[in-house]
């Protein structure tokens, strides 16, 4: 059952510009298959790097995520190529989007042009965890590195297993959410 998907990926590379693909590699082939449940205009320049394409939200849960936030400020703390980010921009949130890795927000950048919500996304390369401190928002949305498809090899999969292990980006995000409200009271008397 593997070999008519490969012969078929095998004859669609050959017979179109895979320049939006970064790594072409068994492990990409399986979510490539179902590009247009992660991005539905996938064909308008959607661009990915390896470990976007198991690590973005597919695009119906995105949607079903940001609808619940619409109108707020969002933080996405982990943005990596902008799903969840470019959903919630659609649903009229102004977004900061955080990555670590600046090739991820050039990715995001991209790919929020091609929804034509650029101009709701502040995009930010740098570390949520030691930004946070200093951000405002009505909803922390945050989706950490897991591992990518290797936690299959893990029998139980707990948070102990993401990192950090501490509880400081739950607790961080908290934080974030709290300064608002108590800044929020404040203005309310």
């Amino acid at each position: 059952m593997l070999r008519p998907r490969k012969r078929i990926f095998k004859k669609w590379r050959r017979n179109h510009n895979l320049s939006n693909v970064e790594v072409i590699n068994p492990v990409v082939e399986k979510y490539w298959l179902q590009r247009y449940s992660l991005f539905s205009l996938y064909n308008e320049g959607i661009q990915m790097d390896e470990e976007g394409w198991y690590s973005v939200t597919p695009e119906e849960i995105a949607i079903r995520q940001a609808q619940r936030c619409a109108g707020r400020v969002v933080i996405d703390g982990f943005t990596g190529v902008g799903g969840n980010a470019i959903q919630f921009a659609r649903m009229h949130c102004k977004v900061v989007a955080i990555d670590i890795d600046p090739r991820k927000i050039e990715l995001a950048l991209n790919n929020a042009k091609i929804y034509g919500v650029e101009g709701q996304i502040d995009f930010v390369v740098g570390d949520f965890l030691q930004q946070a401190s200093s951000l405002k928002a009505d909803v922390v949305f945050l989706s950490p590195p897991w591992g990518g498809p290797s936690y299959k090899n893990v029998k139980k999969f707990t948070l102990d297993l993401l990192k950090p292990k501490d509880g400081t980006v739950i607790n961080l995000a908290v934080n974030a959410i709290v300064k608002l409200k108590q800044y929020d009271n404040m203005n309310c008397h």
